[in-house]
C-alpha cells in the first residue's frame, strides 16, 4: 500500500464516495463543522481554508473558471491541510499561507493527497453511482 493510499485510510477518507463526504468525514474527525463557500479570492488563488470560530471555511474561488472536478479537487486539497493541522500541533496556524507552489513540501503533499483522495472518489463513488443507475433496469 503506497504511503498516500495509507495516509487516506487511517484519515478514514477511502470510503469517501464523494466530496462531500468527504467533507464530513473531515468535520467529524475536526469535531468542527466544514463549510465550503465561494467567494473572491484575488488573481492566482484558487482556494484556500480559513478557521473560524464557528468552524471550517473552505473558500473556493468564484472568480475563476473552474470545472467541478477541479473545484473537487480544490476542496479535497484544504481538507487536507485541515486534516494535517488535526494530525500535526506544530503545523502553521490555521488562515491564508498564499502558498501557490508546489515546491513548497506543505502544498506538494496536500496536492498529492487531494489527487489521491479524487482517485479514490472516483473508484468507489463511481462504481457506487454506474451500481444505482443500473437499478433503474431491474
Amino acid at each position: 500500500m503506497s504511503d498516500h493510499r495509507a495516509w487516506l485510510t487511517s484519515a478514514g477518507l477511502d470510503r469517501a464516495r464523494s466530496i462531500d463526504e468527504a467533507r464530513g468525514i473531515v468535520a467529524t474527525r475536526r469535531g468542527r463543522p466544514v463549510d465550503v463557500v465561494d467567494g473572491p479570492l484575488g488573481e492566482g488563488v484558487s482556494g484556500m481554508w480559513l478557521s473560524m470560530p464557528d468552524g471550517e471555511k473552505v473558500i473556493v474561488s468564484s472568480e475563476a473558471a473552474l470545472s467541478p472536478r477541479h473545484r473537487q479537487h480544490i476542496i479535497a486539497h484544504e481538507l487536507v491541510h485541515i486534516l494535517d493541522a488535526c494530525d500535526d500541533p506544530t503545523a502553521p496556524p490555521p488562515g491564508p499561507q498564499r502558498r501557490n507552489r508546489y515546491e513548497d513540501p506543505v502544498e506538494h503533499r496536500a496536492e498529492s493527497l487531494a489527487s489521491e483522495l479524487m482517485m479514490s472518489i472516483e473508484a468507489t463513488g463511481g462504481v457506487a453511482h454506474r451500481l444505482a443507475g443500473m437499478e433503474r433496469y431491474r
